[in-house]
């Protein structure tokens, strides 16, 4: 079955990839006199964007030295990024210039000049939103490099006997081009926050665990009086999620695989499953909340946040998840959100608190537009 839905994710993504890179050469030169050597060089670049995530799967494969892997798969996942944020201002721009100039003819002042077909119009269109396009990528790496804000979160419950503050982190996507000092700043700045406890909400690998060993050393100096914790992301998943439990006990990373535990003197009790997206036949909320009492405070770790759906009150208080990213670049929040219902911050639902952790890191492209990365703070307060 995970053959057949890697094998349809493939197509889906070679029959976007091919459409998309169409589009986007047609509207952008296809009407255009420029010389052929260039047209050549614009389509070959828009299709290295649109495709450019093959080839980085197969150097990640093959024994590349990071010092190669990392500069050019930053460089082809950028590309990858301009040409969706090209692609989707082209389309707006048709959008509202079609509509604008049917609006203006239907007024009786629809000139040629604002005609879309005018070529010479449209040159000069296509030039401001190439350029307004690289602008844009220029913002959305900066935002995916910065340093991701505290949210703070305050929950009150008569069920906790003691206060207690637990700092999220989710999808780190953590892979052998990740810039080791970006670690050790994340690790600095949540120890900064005095937290009782750090649950790591899925995806902090997303690549073969063997070849990020030392890129994850850092995640050792993460300090919590009771413990740090981390569950199953679905790209955990994908890159062997065995040797990934091996690689975080020997981090010193408590992994919890459909287990919990109580943190003391509080009345709160943490349970954590595995990623329902890729392992919902391996997902055992018995097993998970077991040792949990019905005066506990339940908190439950689910990287995936559609879990909430299938869940109750007297099941669980709070659910904690990231997987989204809040969109991370828009307007692929839209999607996003249709996909997982959830797209991030707090929600209440089935009388449940769920919060959506937009992640501290990023799927591909090192960038954000209009989805900042967070640490998220749950505050416990006694009613």
């Amino acid at each position: 079955i995970e053959k057949d839905k890697k094998v349809l994710f493939l197509c889906a993504a070679l029959i976007i990839a091919a459409s998309c890179s169409l589009i986007t050469i047609r509207t952008l030169i296809g009407y255009s006199d420029m010389h052929i050597a260039s047209k050549i060089l614009i389509s070959s670049l828009i299709l290295l964007g649109w495709f450019g995530i093959f080839p980085i799967h197969l150097m990640q494969k093959a024994n590349i030295p990071d010092a190669v892997f990392a500069p050019v798969s930053f460089t082809l996942y950028t590309l990858m990024g301009f040409v969706f944020i090209l692609f989707v201002t082209l389309m707006l721009r048709d959008i509202v210039w079609f509509g604008l100039y049917g609006a203006a003819k239907a007024l009786g002042i629809g000139g040629w000049h604002l005609n879309p077909k005018n070529l010479s119009s449209l040159s000069i269109a296509n030039m401001i939103v190439v350029i307004f396009s690289i602008l844009l990528t220029g913002y959305a790496l900066y935002e995916g490099d910065k340093e991701p804000e505290v949210k703070d979160v305050f929950i009150y419950s008569d069920k906790i006997s003691k206060n207690l503050r637990i700092a999220q982190i989710s999808d780190m996507h953590i892979t052998r081009a990740t810039p080791d000092i970006q670690v050790r700043k994340l690790v600095h700045q949540v120890n900064g926050l005095n937290p009782d406890v750090v649950v790591l909400t899925g995806d902090t690998i997303d690549d073969t665990p063997s070849k990020i060993e030392d890129k994850l050393f850092s995640l050792r100096e993460l300090s919590a009086p009771y413990g740090v914790y981390v569950i199953m992301g679905n790209h955990e998943f994908y890159n062997d999620i065995y040797a990934s439990k091996k690689l975080f006990d020997k981090l010193g990373l408590k992994f919890l695989f459909n287990g919990g535990f109580h943190i003391n003197k509080s009345n709160v009790f943490i349970a954590g499953i595995p990623d329902m997206g890729t392992m919902v036949e391996r997902i055992n909320l018995w097993r998970a909340l077991n040792k949990s009492t019905k005066e506990d405070y339940k908190i439950l770790l689910s990287h995936t946040p559609t879990i909430v759906d299938g869940l109750s009150r007297d099941l669980v208080d709070l659910v904690l998840s990231g997987h989204t990213h809040g969109g991370q670049i828009f307007p692929f929040h839209i999607l996003v959100k249709q996909a997982n219902k959830y797209l991030a911050g707090q929600y209440k639902v089935n009388d449940i608190d769920l919060y959506v952790s937009r992640g501290v890191g990023t799927w591909g492209p090192t960038m954000r537009l209009f989805a900042p990365s967070d640490i998220v703070m749950i505050n416990l307060l006694k009613k």
